[in-house]
């Protein structure tokens, strides 16, 4: 076909004038000959305005500049700023506390139901072909109030990367700077720690918060499989951490997070002590991996610490090994973990610079889980934990925790959730430091989940 179909309607016209004038009778009028030879012009002059606008037309869009893009290469930056909101509204039942006369049930504002309110700046600039410079901060706050999550460590003594035990940063979830590229990754500052990178994708509740029933218990997300089982938040001896933040990640750290290869990935931290007279002193160290092939996830991670014992001057072992599995069946994805944390008998400085002794202690969990896609907006999901602490003779607490959990995807973005969890405690030699005191304890939920993200490129 023709390259411009104006073009040939033209010389069509033209042909049919000369073949209208040729087959005309001889006896014509000229009248008649004379008004379809004007009329077929009128048609030929059209045509040709519309094959002048059709060239104009082309002119200006070879001319037009190219529609403009974001640039690649050296100097490219994008710059993200996200976050997720998260809320509930639920009834505690047999909630028990210093007072017997204010046992009993209440309803109450759950922070972090389904996931952790934050709000997070993650960085990055190309800065050679395949090298990347990246930064992030990321900072836990609570719904109910908008104060900073305030419970914050990483070590379980005090030390001059973190101060006073417990005390409260601005971005306690993550802060810090690195490099990334073909060989994979190397980070500096405050970040996840190896034992949660190991296993994140097998975690058996699939990070919901199913410990809303002991939130009044000295027990309540003491997780001894991502290293939180056992703090020092009671003079005198070992205690549950009281925040999922707690030793979840780690301050000072350089870690390494290998490229996958042939599904396998590497994660390896190291904080050093900043101990005057001592190189292992103080110091923390995590070696992990993770293996991904097809539906099969499998993780592991080994982590020391060397908290200096302040009386014998001579650093001490912390211990937390931890592993799991998971599988997806369909709609159907199942997960399984485990970890054991081992404290040792040490003297350490408390916040106000006291000496404080600890009895060795140590404790474990062990978790299973599974999650049901019912359909592509709604899913359920069921876990059930045994977590077991050994901190002193005639002292050796059990907690049992079933969790159960629906969520409706109102939007790829936004979840409406219903949370359940009970929980029972038994062998803490009435103690009173699990549940409360309590033997058993129930909890409900419903709230909202709403993430966000949002680029900047340049």
């Amino acid at each position: 076909m023709s390259r411009h179909p104006h073009a040939h309607r033209a010389r069509l016209l033209a042909l049919a004038v000369a073949a209208a004038f040729a087959a005309s009778p001889a006896l014509a009028g000229e009248k008649e000959l004379q008004a379809q030879i004007e009329a077929l012009a009128r048609q030929l002059e059209s045509l040709q305005r519309q094959m002048a606008e059709q060239k104009a037309e082309q002119k200006a869009a070879a001319a037009a500049p190219a529609p403009t893009q974001a640039s690649s290469g050296p100097g490219n930056f994008k710059l993200t700023v996200s976050g997720n909101l998260d809320a509930a509204i639920g009834h505690q039942g047999n909630v028990a506390t210093s007072s017997a006369a204010l046992q009993g049930g209440t309803t109450k504002f759950f922070n972090g139901g389904m996931a952790p309110t934050n709000l997070a700046v993650t960085g990055s600039t190309d800065i050679a072909d395949g090298l990347t410079a990246l930064f992030k901060v990321d900072t836990e706050f609570l719904t109910s109030s908008g104060a900073n999550m305030l419970p914050v460590s990483g070590q379980i003594g005090p030390s001059s990367y973190n101060g006073a035990n417990g005390s409260s940063v601005l971005f306690n979830r993550a802060a810090y700077v690195g490099l990334s590229g073909r060989y994979g990754a190397v980070n500096l500052g405050r970040q996840q720690t190896v034992a949660v990178d190991a296993v994140v994708k097998v975690e058996p509740s699939n990070y919901i918060n199913f410990f809303m029933s002991s939130v009044y218990g000295a027990y309540n997300l003491g997780n001894a499989i991502y290293g939180q089982g056992l703090l020092n938040t009671a003079p005198g001896r070992y205690s549950a951490g009281i925040s999922g933040n707690l030793d979840s990640r780690d301050n000072a750290m350089i870690k390494y997070t290998s490229p996958s290869m042939l599904g396998v990935r590497i994660i390896a931290g190291y904080s050093p002590g900043g101990v005057a007279g001592g190189d292992t002193q103080g110091t923390k160290a995590a070696v992990g991996a993770s293996y991904d092939y097809g539906n099969l996830s499998l993780g592991a991670s080994y982590t020391e610490w060397n908290p200096m014992d302040v009386v014998s001057n001579h650093d001490v072992k912390y211990r937390l090994h931890n592993l799991g599995v998971g599988y997806r069946f369909g709609p159907l994805s199942v997960r399984a973990a485990m970890g054991h944390t081992a404290l040792p008998a040490v003297t350490l400085k408390d916040a106000t610079n006291t000496n404080v002794s600890y009895t060795a202690a140590d404790a474990s969990v062990k978790g299973i889980g599974a999650t049901y896609a019912v359909s592509p907006r709604v899913d359920v999901t069921a876990a059930y934990y045994v977590k077991r602490y050994d901190i002193a003779s005639g002292n050796k607490p059990r907690v049992d925790t079933l969790g159960l959990a629906a969520t409706w995807q109102l939007y790829k973005n936004t979840k409406l959730y219903a949370l359940f969890d009970h929980a029972s405690s038994r062998g803490d030699n009435q103690a009173a430091q699990t549940l409360g005191g309590n033997g058993s304890a129930n909890a409900f939920a419903v709230g909202l989940s709403h993430a966000f993200s949002a680029d900047m490129l340049r």
